[in-house]
């Protein structure tokens, strides 16, 4: 066997507990590099619950090593203020710590490692780059793409102005930063041709898709009492905010008129005020953290996924794909996977065409029957971790030789 190589990976988001799709996607990335590799990890960590799992995500790695991000509402306005004045990127220097700085200085200095695994553009902050280590920037999203997508979407105005103001301060950094790694790793060929076109002198992306465990998720048996419209995402998260308001303001009565006797559960972490709110309708239920989306997927008739917003993957969209379950997605919620509408799922971009979508899966359990079946296919065949975590390690034995 070849010499292992010698990786810190920088953690923006700590791994465990599995509740969201970017410490999804960290936890299997670590896992499959430290199955072959020596890891030394650094990461932040911003609850109590993920501290209850420094023990198990210490037998994945060599080393572990965690500091505290908190975020105080005053904090942040300071930070925004800062960012304005410094012209700087709000989104990266709002994560600065300098204990992180330290750690990670101190860590490069004993553990000596050949690659910097730089897991979130966040982290890139904190590596001095051109010290004969190797750089990988794993971009979980295209960022300053995210932001400018809020800009132009019908949300909020405070929401507008300020991620007009951000994304040209986070692209420029963003660019900047893959200019200097040795590779930069994109979830999707389309996370890939954004970069590539931001900077046609780019050389160094590479397209390392997300992954599902397709063990963990199998095709689940679907009784649904009554007809349910399932969605499952981070309801904290704006461009998931802005989804589920859009549905319930535009989408939901339309299928309500054709269909009466339907009801809405949206599920996820942390819904915020405007989220929770909507459960005031007797039809829509607001369930916040779900340990196990499984148990929903039982009494799901139709996965929705109608996101106007936001770059990268959606591993709430590939888990649904794994369970075998009817989707309808938006073209940006479906962006980077390779599927097609009307055989793995429905894809509308209106709220007449995705109420109408939704309507012919509540009506037809055939045609969604068909779609599970291909979409579980299609997962089992390109998105499971045993293939990804294969492409992943290839980038890697290229990038060391």
């Amino acid at each position: 066997m070849d010499k292992p190589t010698r990786i810190l990976f920088l953690a923006h988001l700590f791994p465990m507990p599995l509740d969201s799709g970017g410490k999804i996607k960290s936890y299997y990335t670590l896992n499959s590099l430290a199955g072959r590799h020596e890891v030394s990890v650094l990461a932040y960590v911003r609850t109590a619950e993920e501290l209850a799992h420094m023990t198990e995500v210490g037998r994945i790695c060599e080393r572990l090593r965690s500091i505290s991000l908190r975020r105080g509402k005053s904090a942040l306005i300071l930070d925004a203020a800062r960012s304005l004045l410094a012209n700087k990127s709000f989104i990266v220097s709002r994560d600065y710590r300098k204990a992180m700085q330290d750690w990670v200085i101190e860590e490069l200095n004993q553990f000596q490692p050949d690659v910097v695994h730089i897991d979130h553009l966040q982290m890139a902050q904190f590596v001095p780059f051109g010290l004969g280590f190797k750089t990988v920037l794993d971009h979980h999203n295209v960022e300053s793409m995210i932001v400018k997508r809020v800009g132009e979407s019908p949300g909020s105005l405070v929401s507008r102005l300020y991620a007009r103001l951000e994304w040209p301060k986070l692209r420029r950094y963003e660019l900047d930063i893959c200019r200097r790694c040795d590779r930069v790793l994109t979830v999707s060929e389309e996370d890939k041709r954004i970069l590539v076109d931001l900077d046609p002198a780019l050389r160094s992306v590479e397209v390392v898709p997300i992954g599902v465990d397709v063990h963990h998720f199998q095709v689940v048996e679907r009784e649904p009492a009554v007809p349910n419209v399932l969605s499952v995402a981070t309801m904290y998260w704006p461009p998931n905010v802005d989804s589920m308001l859009y549905f319930h303001d535009e989408i939901w009565p339309l299928v309500k008129a054709r269909a009466p006797d339907c009801v809405l559960t949206i599920a996820g972490q942390k819904p915020v005020p405007a989220i929770q709110a909507l459960a005031s309708d007797g039809d829509v239920r607001v369930t916040g953290y779900v340990s196990d989306s499984r148990d929903l997927a039982r009494y799901c008739s139709v996965f929705i996924v109608p996101l106007r917003s936001g770059s990268g993957v959606r591993v709430k969209l590939l888990n649904a794909m794994a369970m075998g379950l009817p989707i309808v997605s938006t073209s940006i919620g479906a962006e980077g996977l390779d599927v097609v509408s009307g055989e793995h799922l429905l894809i509308a971009d209106t709220p007449g065409e995705f109420s109408g979508a939704v309507v012919d899966l509540l009506n037809d359990r055939e045609l969604g029957r068909r779609l599970g079946e291909n979409a579980r296919a299609l997962v089992c065949e390109k998105y499971s971790w045993e293939t990804v975590g294969a492409r992943l390690l290839q980038v890697y034995e290229e990038l060391t030789g």
